[in-house]
């Protein structure tokens, strides 16, 4: 092909392009909508508990849907970062769209563990986790469920010491969610250590999944007992419940992408095109 033909082909290319219709070239993107925060009285934990929820961007525009995700540390984990990534995945789609619900604390070292720890320096922390989750399934959830369009199918995520509450829960009361990701949890609770492996062995809480997700430069203790959950949960293989086990290189305690690599593991295969896994099991 000579110059002349070659650039004469390039100019029609190049004005095909500019000449599409205004409605091909650009498509409108749905802005983001504000957040809500909301409180509930909770006879649970016998105090008001605040909450506050991001919807997708296309909620207001449809009727659709959608899981919900309960993000446990919700005064640092509920913010425009997390919330934008996992946005722009769904966008990708590598993970559903999820009405998200943030959870802050009141006092998150009595919410954190089931039972009273006495740490080093005579601090105490823990014993109230029981209720705090009972608010969560029993109260939350029904309020989420009444007033937005959720999915009978939830994630739960917590980070360092209520990525602990988020295993507690699983082995407790499974049914609070389908898929559970926890962030460099603290598992080094006496308690739960005795029992892991009765938990496991016991464990009849149907298909449920669990992301432990880790920075290699995290604490030797987490990626130790972290590990060890792992491995107990494989060679006991308990019917339904699956884990996932993921370090993320060059990251210390509770990476800044922790919840989306976890996601990103348990939502491995899925299409946009198709249900959530589970959504269409559960009443």
């Amino acid at each position: 092909m000579s110059i002349k033909k070659y650039m004469r082909a390039v100019l029609a290319a190049l004005a095909a392009v500019f000449l599409l219709p205004a409605a091909i070239q650009a498509v409108e993107p749905a802005l983001p909508l504000a957040v809500r925060s909301e409180k509930i009285a909770s006879a649970r934990v016998g105090e008001l508990r605040k909450f506050h929820v991001s919807l997708p961007d296309g909620y207001a525009a449809s009727d659709e849907r959608y899981p919900v995700l309960l993000m446990l540390d919700g005064e640092f984990n509920f913010n425009s970062g997390e919330i934008g990534g996992l946005r722009h995945a769904a966008q990708q789609g590598l993970i559903p769209e999820f009405i998200i619900v943030g959870i802050p604390n009141t006092d998150r070292g009595l919410d954190c563990f089931p039972e009273e720890l006495t740490y080093p320096d005579g601090g105490k922390a823990g014993g109230r986790a029981d209720r705090f989750l009972d608010f969560i399934g029993e109260e939350l959830v029904p309020y989420i469920d009444k007033n937005y369009r959720s999915q009978p199918f939830r994630v739960l995520y917590g980070t360092s010491n209520t990525g602990f509450t988020a295993v507690y829960a699983l082995f407790r009361a499974p049914g609070l969610a389908d898929y559970y990701v926890a962030a460099s949890a603290t598992l080094r609770v006496p308690g739960f250590l005795a029992r892991r492996d009765q938990l496991i062995r016991e464990f009849k809480g149907g298909k449920r999944r669990l992301a432990l997700v880790m920075g290699e430069n995290d604490y030797p203790t987490i990626l130790s007992q972290n590990g060890e959950l792992k491995e107990a949960c494989d060679v006991i293989a308990p019917a339904g419940l699956s884990c996932r086990f993921t370090v993320i290189e060059n990251a210390g305690h509770v990476p800044a992408n922790a919840l989306l690599e976890g996601l990103r593991r348990l939502f491995s295969g899925w299409k946009a095109a198709k249900p959530v896994p589970g959504s269409d099991d559960r009443p």
